[in-house]
């Protein structure tokens, strides 16, 4: 355990000095453009973390990733691992509405900048509301959309309970959602005693791509009220 966890400090601290140099690169960059940096980068960096930790991650239903960009991931949250876990495998530039408190955590508030993620304060409606929005233009950009909708992360392994609006991320503009659910992350370095890795085997499940565009809005409400339950079954 004390070998993986000196292993991935020095890897975040060789990351934070990369990720200074990418985000100086990119800044200047017309936006697509540096959506696709950082993504290549943090695609490349997110997989050798995850190697570094120890970990295996098997991922199952990987058939099941859209052919092409655009489309709403929707599953639970369990680790601040959950988006290098989830962004090594995309094939396409991705990007995750995140808590607007991450915006100013050093380093990691650019990289979420960097590849088009969403900042949601969902203490404020009218943001919200907002954020949801410009999640919505994101899938029109040829993006890919990560949401977690319990919000936070869960401490007990449980998936809690998903709050209703994220699906409108999708629907807004008939983009499909894939369910996907994650199970052991969070024991790799959340519950250890202090900052500690432990290598864990760590399973991804992706659920076939739902399709919202003929959807009706009574359909649409069901799925929204069924999400958890789709997730829940993934496993």
């Amino acid at each position: 355990m004390f070998r993986y966890t000196v292993r991935t400090a020095r890897f975040m601290v060789r990351a934070f000095f990369k990720a200074r140099r990418v985000e100086r690169k990119a800044k200047n960059l017309p936006e697509k453009e540096r959506w696709q940096m950082g993504y290549e980068f943090l695609h490349t960096e997110s997989a050798n973390l995850l190697k570094t930790t120890g970990s295996r991650v098997i991922y199952h239903g990987l058939e099941n990733l859209p052919e092409k960009p655009g489309a709403l991931f929707v599953g639970n949250h369990t680790s601040i691992l959950d988006i290098p876990a989830l962004i090594s495998v995309m094939e396409f530039p991705t990007a995750f509405v995140a808590k607007k408190e991450l915006d100013n955590t050093p380093m990691v508030g650019k990289l979420l900048k960097m590849i088009g993620c969403v900042s949601l304060d969902r203490q404020d409606i009218r943001q919200a509301l907002q954020a949801v929005k410009t999640a919505s233009e994101r899938l029109t950009q040829g993006i890919n959309m990560v949401v977690f909708p319990e919000g936070t992360r869960s401490k007990t392994g449980q998936i809690g309970e998903f709050k209703k609006g994220s699906i409108r991320i999708a629907t807004a503009v008939g983009a499909p959602v894939v369910p996907f659910r994650i199970d052991g992350l969070r024991g790799v370095l959340e519950g250890n005693k202090g900052i500690q890795i432990e290598p864990r085997q760590v399973h991804i499940y992706f659920g076939k791509p739902i399709e919202v565009a003929d959807m009706t809005r009574q359909q649409q409400k069901k799925l929204a009220d069924d999400m958890r339950q789709i997730v829940v079954d993934l496993a």
